[in-house]
């Protein structure tokens, strides 16, 4: 038995750790790169060596240096692509709109040296043990190519788990070929079909009565590899932390700062969110240095304050020193880079109105960013007139929504519930009010429930008696404060301790005037069966995505209306919102399509930064919908 377990352990101990050893070295910074490649080099050499002067040992010590020799060479082929030595040609992400082989090609050019490099090596390995008796290093060397070809083309396909996290910083422009836009795909079974033949091929060779001991060490080597290949591909479509195995070699990748606290401020479009965002930073006072990663960051531009445009994308800096930023779609390095950079004591992240709380958490909970975060905090905005509407249309995902709990500065401690700010308070009635109240009870007992008018709390313009007792009985209490310590809904105070409210009743609302959903008409919670989103991936939440365009040139009024009626009807996919903020002649135009309606207002701002459209739905048709906006400028060109 000895025989068999001894080569395992020793496989799987040296496969593991030299993986770590490598994902540790890549984590660190750049400038420690050119000492680890010329030590890895070496080591290669070394590697090389110890398998042309071991070839012709068949004894079990040739078999456990040649095997050991043929995964140090691997390891030179991992380090130097990773470390950005022997890379390709293409080092910039994809477009979201590549597909097909057009998409397939520029991966491959982004690792084109480095396939190159591993058949060269290949080739050096076979003339240097041509004719030998000990092949266990090269058939080391091939089993491990398998496996990352396999791998590759699984993940480059489409698998749930991409592991983006043990991508360092420099080679992020790599996560726009990791596909986890679905849970598995054709190629997996044959990968794992045919890496199962040949396991149980070899493992038999290994248990053959005649086998030699070195025969039995060697196919066990193999065999061995091939076991940890199917494990490895099973890892990518299973909900299991496989990644964990090796969280120990991030650490040198964890931002050192103090920790921080995090709040995710989430809501769907037009729910308000950003005016809580607003009101957030305004209370943060100058002794709290809180940076904002929002969806729309000139949002947060207070009049007059430019929005910079810089290499990482659009920042603020605020008159009360507060930060905002543009939030990335690498959220994971940004986040690294704001704590490193501007050592916050806050940071304050507005997600796209689509965005899984889930998928932010699982960030969030990284081994390589946990560390430098205290707690996580959840506030949900609602627009109280939208939100049974919302409800009745997307129901799983509201629920994924608001049944997300945060995570506790203290890791035995319960984590924090959840915030719900019921917005726009003051423009629903009070039945609908207790009803919006009364179903987010039952999703979410343990939230926290404020109603609010314009972001505001309800504190110092009270509802009148009869409407604050509805809204009591269903467990919201209008002005209700949040508890000390916790992130809920702070308003603007003044002098006297009083709060004040700003009432804008420009906004366009849209009422549900179907059936209500039996969980809501009832007051009851989730129905049986029904389970939270699966948060698969970073930019679809079940099965919506979104879309976005900056807006160059002045746009044709009527040539924009028509596209806007397009989007209405359905031309470039089921559109759940647009939003966007456009020139036109020598002013601004603000436009909105929502259950099926359009809105064509005349103002804006004075930025064109902020010329932009955004929309959010299912199959949309980006290309039409870039070429519609498009040829609206073009109508005002001159001829």
């Amino acid at each position: 038995m000895a025989d068999y377990a001894l080569p395992i352990l020793h496989a799987v101990f040296v496969w593991w750790f030299s993986t770590g050893v490598i994902l540790y070295l890549d984590g660190l910074p750049t400038r420690t790169f050119k000492w680890s490649m010329l030590g890895a080099t070496a080591i290669f050499g070394v590697a090389l060596y110890g398998l042309y002067t071991n070839a012709g040992d068949a004894t079990v010590s040739g078999a456990y240096a040649a095997f050991t020799y043929g995964l140090l060479a691997w390891g030179w082929q991992e380090i130097s692509f990773y470390m950005g030595y022997v890379t390709g040609p293409r080092a910039r992400p994809c477009g979201a709109d590549c597909r097909g082989w057009r998409h397939f090609w520029h991966a491959l050019e982004t690792s084109l040296y480095h396939e190159i490099s591993i058949v060269v090596t290949l080739a050096v390995i076979v003339a240097l043990t041509w004719g030998e008796p000990n092949q266990v290093g090269l058939w080391t060397f091939v089993t491990l190519w398998w496996m990352h070809e396999s791998a590759r083309l699984n993940v480059f396909l489409g698998v749930r788990n991409v592991n983006e996290e043990f991508l360092p910083d420099h080679m992020e422009f790599l996560k726009s070929f990791l596909n986890n836009s679905r849970p598995i795909n054709l190629l997996f079974p044959v990968s794992v079909t045919i890496s199962t033949i040949v396991t149980v091929l070899v493992a038999q060779a290994a248990l053959a009565p005649a086998a030699t001991a070195f025969e039995v060490v060697g196919y066990t080597f193999v065999a061995t590899m091939m076991a940890l290949a199917i494990l490895e591909h099973w890892f990518l479509v299973l909900p299991l932390p496989g990644a964990a195995l090796w969280n120990w070699s991030l650490r040198s990748r964890t931002p050192q700062a103090p920790a921080v606290d995090v709040e995710i401020v989430a809501g769907f479009l037009g729910a308000g969110k950003t005016t809580v965002l607003r009101r957030r930073l305004a209370a943060a006072g100058p002794d709290l240095r809180c940076v904002a990663l929002a969806h729309d960051c000139a949002a947060l531009a207070p009049p007059g304050v430019p929005v910079t445009q810089t290499a990482s994308g659009a920042r603020v800096e605020r008159p009360d020193g507060q930060l905002c930023l543009g939030l990335r779609d690498d959220l994971a390095h940004q986040l690294k880079e704001v704590i490193a950079s501007e050592r916050p004591d806050r940071i304050v992240i507005e997600p796209n109105g689509i965005a899984d709380i889930s998928v932010l958490m699982r960030v969030l909970n990284r081994a390589d960013i946990k560390p430098s975060i205290k707690a996580v905090r959840l506030t949900v905005v609602i627009d109280a007139g939208a939100f049974m509407a919302d409800y009745a249309r997307l129901p799983e995902f509201l629920k994924a929504q608001v049944q997300t709990h945060g995570r506790a500065e203290d890791p035995k401690a319960d984590a924090p519930p959840p915030v719900f700010i019921i917005n726009k308070a003051d423009q629903v009635a009070a039945a609908d009010l207790a009803t919006v109240t009364h179903t987010l009870r039952a999703l979410n007992p343990s939230a926290r429930i404020v109603t609010a008018i314009h972001g505001v709390p309800e504190g110092a313009a009270a509802p009148p008696a009869s409407e604050r007792a509805a809204a009591a009985r269903d467990g919201a209490t209008p002005g209700e404060p949040p508890a000390p310590g916790a992130v809920g809904a702070p308003g603007v105070v003044g002098a006297a301790g009083s709060v004040h409210h700003t009432h804008h009743h420009h906004h366009h609302h849209h009422h549900y005037h179907g059936p209500v959903p039996a969980g809501a008409a009832t007051g009851g919670g989730p129905q049986p069966g029904t389970r939270a989103a699966d948060g698969g991936g970073e930019v679809i939440v079940l099965d919506l995505r979104a879309w976005s365009a900056d807006l160059t040139g002045r746009l044709d009024p009527e040539g924009l209306r028509a596209v806007l009626d397009d989007v209405a009807r359905g031309t470039y996919g089921e559109v759940d919102r647009l939003r966007g903020v456009a020139r036109s002649g020598d002013g601004w135009m603000r436009f909105e399509v929502a259950d099926g309606r359009t809105s064509l207002t005349d103002g804006g701002p004075a930025d064109a930064a902020e010329a932009r459209v955004v929309a959010v739905g299912r199959a949309l048709d980006g290309v039409g919908l870039r070429q519609a906006f498009e040829g609206c400028a073009a109508l005002t060109q001159p001829a």
